[in-house]
């Protein structure tokens, strides 16, 4: 088999290419070709700044198609190549002969010049739904052995000044027989990025790769497992939007306001029980209630079409069907009947997602205590988004009888009219809390 080393030299990079970059090809060729009898260095010249990167890339591939090449590996001119690459790969090539793709871990020079790996990377990616469960940082990089005509026939696209990278990735994941494994192919140079007219900030390739992200989780249903440090078991939670505030920490394989969850697990003394969710979003706190409180019926109250999608995966991800009932889903809670509009001002915070009035049509609110009836209840959580009186207000009766614990958040402007007002009139008294910038979570009990 045969290989190309593809190397696009921007401007301000030729002495980094030749002084590092291409000793270290030759050091690997020298240890050990791996399955290769011929590796080719095709140098890509664009000094100059007239040609761009992916289209220096694309020309390399072209070539290398052109000669037969059967894998190419692409290493930036400010990096380099390990010296047992070749080797590496073809101990994985032999073990898995119908890869199409392979990449190895990320490892970077520190500060003081030494390789080290970067931190929270997983090990192993085996399929395109592993692949997308890591944020783009910590999943790959450039440099990975790729067959060459698969390559070819996806391409770089040269219109974009960032982000092109993870658009090749991505294409190649949802084509080809694709991996990453516990190898080191190159150790990358950070900070020597070349300058010039289309050049590009960390910070946007960020968001660009953010947005390819969140568009290939629209077409592969792709699960995080999320865990609770204090608590036995693992949940599975439906990730369709990486940069939505609470599937960023399902993500990272945390359940959200976990320090909030928490406080509940001390607060609620009540074995089993019965828990309305009035804002239950995409379920994070549902799950847990199940998971980590052992809850006999779960009440989730949710308006929003786009949340309640992703609430019902993951009920039936985590198998929570008989705990679940499902009356107050597809509802809005409210002081009375009434119709809403669905307003969500911020795409990546669905679980901010407001409720404004209209005369008819939208979705509809019920009173707490009309849709619970003689249901009793042991707990009720409020996230109403500035509805939280009204939902207390359509709760009263059901409150009084049953004197449930109450975890509810407080707009600012409401703290007054709940810390004081409302709590002396339903007997109630804070008993705990959690301040953040625009509200504050108030757990409430009742006084003895």
């Amino acid at each position: 088999m045969r290989c190309a080393i593809i190397t696009p030299v921007g401007p301000g990079h030729m002495d980094l290419m030749e002084q590092s970059c291409a000793p270290s090809i030759h050091r690997a060729m020298d240890y050990d070709m791996g399955p290769f009898s011929e590796v080719r260095h095709l140098v890509m010249d664009d000094t100059l700044g007239q040609h761009g990167r992916s289209n220096r890339r694309n020309d390399a591939l072209a070539e290398a198609v052109a000669e037969g090449i059967d894998w190419v590996y692409f290493l930036d001119a400010d990096d380099v190549l390990a010296p047992n690459a070749f080797e590496a790969f073809g101990r994985i090539i032999a073990a898995e002969p119908g890869l199409e793709a392979v990449w190895g871990l990320i490892c970077e020079f520190d500060e003081a010049g030494q390789p080290q790996l970067r931190e929270g990377q997983p090990e192993r990616l085996d399929t395109r739904a592993d692949f997308l469960t890591v944020p783009p940082y910590l999943s790959i990089q450039i440099g990975g052995f790729i067959r060459a005509t698969a390559a070819a026939a996806v391409g770089f696209d040269a219109t974009m000044d960032t982000g092109e990278d993870f658009k090749f990735y991505y294409a190649l994941w949802a084509g080809y027989s694709c991996a990453k494994r516990p190898e080191i192919f190159f150790v990358n140079r950070r900070g020597q990025h070349s300058t010039g007219p289309r050049s590009a900030t960390g910070a946007d390739w960020r968001r660009v790769v953010d947005g390819l992200w969140a568009a290939q989780l629209a077409e592969v249903p792709v699960w995080s497992e999320v865990r609770d440090p204090k608590g036995e078991g693992s949940a599975r939670m439906r990730i369709t939007n990486p940069n939505d505030l609470i599937q960023m920490a399902h993500l990272r394989g945390e359940f959200f306001e976990a320090d909030s969850l928490d406080k509940l697990r001390r607060l609620l003394a009540t074995p089993n029980p019965r828990i309305v969710e009035v804002g239950a979003n995409i379920g994070n706190h549902v799950v847990w209630y199940a998971k980590h409180l052992g809850a006999q019926k779960i009440y989730p109250v949710e308006p929003n079409p786009a949340a309640l999608t992703i609430l019902q995966s993951n009920i039936d991800a985590n198998d929570l069907g008989g705990v679940i009932d499902t009356r107050g889903m597809g509802f809005g809670a409210g002081a009375s009947e009434g119709h809403f509009t669905i307003q969500t001002d911020n795409a990546d915070n669905l679980g901010a997602t407001r409720l404004v009035p209209t005369d008819e049509g939208g979705v509809e609110t019920r009173t707490l205590d009309a849709l619970m009836g003689s249901e009793t209840v042991d707990f009720i959580k409020i996230d109403a988004e500035g509805m939280e009186m009204e939902v207390l207000e359509g709760a009263a009766a059901l409150i009084a009888r049953d004197k449930p614990l109450i975890w509810v958040e407080v707009l600012r402007p409401n703290m007054m009219r709940f810390a004081q007002n409302w709590c002396r009139q339903a007997g109630y008294r804070v008993v705990d809390s959690t301040p953040y910038r625009n509200t504050i979570d108030y757990f409430a009990a009742p006084k003895e």
